[in-house]
C-alpha cells in the first residue's frame, strides 16, 4: 500500500508539471520558421500567421507578432483565420503588426471568427457532433472593421488580382468552397500568374490541386497542439495526416503551408512539443535559385 501511494504522488507530481509546462511555458514559447520555397515567379517573402485567436488581455502574443513583422523585406502578410476568439479581441488586430508589408496583408476568417464557442462546445462537442458548433453565426462585421482599418483585405470566397507582380491570391471563406465556384475564381487568373490561395480548415484540399494552385496557406490544426514522439500530432481535426499536421508539404503540383498557429482557445490552450509559431517563407524564381 505504501508503495502504491508512494507511485501515486510521483505519478501526479510528474502530471502537475507537465501540466505547467504544457500550459504557461509552451504557449509563450513563440518560434518563427524561416522556409525557402523554389518556384516559377518573380520571389516573394511571405509571412503566414493564423488562429490568433485574440481576447483580452493579450501581451506576449502582440509582442511576438510585432517581432516577426518588423522585417523590412516582408512583401506579404497572410492571415488564415481564427483571427478573434470574441469581441474583446478587437482592439488588439491593430496592433498585429509593427509595419506595413511591402505588397499588402490578407486573411480569411476562420469557425472561431464565426462562433462564440462555449464549454458544451469544446467537452461534449468532442463527442456528440451536433454540440460540436454553437447553432447559430454571431455578427461578424465588427471583425471585417477591425480588419480592414488594420490593413487587412478579408477575402470571402474571391480573388485579388496584383497585375503589377503576376500574382493572384484566392481567400476561401469557412467552411470550404465548392468545386464549381472555386473553378470560377481560377478561371479569372491569367495563365502566367503565380496562384495563391488563403484558407482556414484543411476541407476539399483535392479541388485546390485540381485547379492548379502553385502555394496554399492554411490553419485549424494548431499543428495538432499536443504531439508524442515518433508519433507527432494526436489529432489533426481535418482531412490531414498527423504528418501533415504543420509545416510546408506537396501534393502533385501544390505546395501547402499548415501553421502551427499563434494561439489558441483559451479553453483549451495547452501544447507540447508544439509551439506556437509564425512562418516567413522565401518563394524564390527557381529557375535563379538552380544556377
Amino acid at each position: 500500500m505504501f508503495y502504491f501511494i508512494v507511485s501515486a504522488i510521483i505519478l501526479l507530481i510528474l502530471f502537475l508539471a507537465w501540466f505547467y509546462y504544457a500550459y504557461v511555458v509552451e504557449t509563450k514559447s513563440y518560434e518563427v520558421h524561416n522556409l525557402k520555397l523554389a518556384i516559377n515567379c518573380s520571389g516573394f517573402d511571405i509571412l503566414h500567421i493564423s488562429d490568433l485567436h485574440l481576447c483580452s488581455p493579450e501581451s506576449h502574443k502582440l509582442d511576438f507578432l510585432q517581432k516577426v513583422s518588423a522585417d523590412a523585406n516582408i512583401d506579404l502578410v497572410f492571415l488564415t483565420g481564427d483571427v478573434f476568439e470574441n469581441y474583446s479581441g478587437l482592439p488588439y488586430i491593430n496592433k498585429i503588426l509593427s509595419r506595413k508589408p511591402n505588397i499588402g496583408a490578407y486573411a480569411v476568417l476562420g469557425n472561431h471568427d464565426y462562433y462564440d464557442y462555449k464549454w458544451i462546445n469544446k467537452t461534449l462537442g468532442k463527442i456528440f457532433k451536433h454540440l460540436k458548433h454553437p447553432k447559430r453565426y454571431r455578427d461578424i462585421n465588427p471583425m471585417l472593421e477591425a480588419l480592414q482599418e488594420a490593413g487587412f483585405k478579408v477575402l470571402r470566397n474571391e480573388v485579388e488580382l496584383l497585375p503589377k507582380h503576376k500574382l493572384a491570391i484566392i481567400g476561401i471563406d469557412y467552411p470550404t468552397i465548392s468545386s464549381e465556384k472555386f473553378g470560377e475564381l481560377t478561371a479569372r487568373i491569367p495563365d502566367n500568374y503565380l496562384k495563391i490561395v488563403l484558407f482556414h480548415i484543411p476541407l476539399n484540399l483535392s479541388n485546390i490541386v485540381k485547379h492548379g494552385i502553385d502555394v496554399a496557406f492554411g490553419g485549424h490544426t494548431h499543428g495538432g497542439q499536443i504531439k508524442l514522439p515518433f508519433i507527432g500530432a494526436i489529432f489533426t481535426d481535418s482531412e490531414l495526416t498527423r504528418k501533415n499536421a504543420s509545416g510546408l508539404f506537396q501534393i502533385q503540383n501544390t505546395y501547402f503551408h499548415i501553421s502551427n498557429g499563434a494561439g489558441c482557445d483559451p479553453k483549451t490552450n495547452i501544447r507540447f512539443l508544439c509551439k506556437p509559431s509564425a512562418t516567413i517563407l522565401q518563394v524564390r524564381d527557381e529557375t535563379k535559385v538552380k544556377s
